[in-house]
């Protein structure tokens, strides 16, 4: 698992991987005062698309963490500027799954 290193307050866990929210909550409340899931309050709705999610986190100073490899894509298309963006953790088992955390930089 990796150091979180950005910059936000707020995380929010996309769908993909909403588990990991209460798998790992206690490790990513040592970096953010909040851990937010898409589909719950307060969070993004449920099933909230990519672009949304993206305008979600820039409104809301909040990282994202999701499994999608492209989440980053949308939020240059809301206007963000620059972003960046870590491996965060390596999941194996059923599925084996890379994890993504996006910070919003400008």
């Amino acid at each position: 698992m990796s150091s979180v290193t950005m910059r936000a307050d707020k995380v929010v866990v996309d769908n993909d991987i909403l588990w990991l929210a209460d798998k790992r909550r206690d490790d990513l409340l040592k970096h953010y005062k909040e851990v937010l899931k898409v589909g719950t309050d307060p969070g993004p709705e449920r099933r909230t698309k990519d672009n949304g999610v993206a305008a979600y986190c820039k409104a809301n100073n909040c990282d994202l963490l999701t499994g999608d490899r492209t989440a980053y894509e949308y939020y240059f298309d809301i206007g963000v500027k620059s972003i960046q963006m870590e491996r965060y953790d390596w999941v194996k088992g059923r599925v084996d799954k890379k994890i993504y955390l996006i910070g919003i930089v400008e």
